[in-house]
């Protein structure tokens, strides 16, 4: 884990991914998973971030609103969608 939380760490500016408050040597970051470990069971570099604790309390199991809205996006762009909803030719 130490591997990864200096991956992290120089990935992301050494700073709290949500607030970009950088982190001190009082304070550890702590891992979140970017997309909540309920819908995406991984473990993925890609998937996480550093946050501080304030943060990562209040974001929780949260599915950020940015990726909530590229997903609706792209369901509701899709032919099998608009089939369903009776929107396609």
């Amino acid at each position: 884990m130490n591997r990864i939380r200096a991956n992290l760490l120089a990935r992301d500016g050494g700073a709290c991914f949500y607030c970009r408050r950088p982190f001190t040597e009082d304070e550890r970051p702590t891992f979140d998973h970017y997309i909540p470990r309920a819908i995406w069971r991984t473990w993925r570099q890609r998937n996480l971030v550093l946050a501080c604790g304030p943060c990562n309390n209040a974001k929780a199991d949260a599915l950020p609103w940015t990726v909530a809205v590229l997903v609706l996006r792209n369901v509701r762009h899709g032919v099998e969608w608009q089939r369903a909803c009776g929107l396609a030719a």
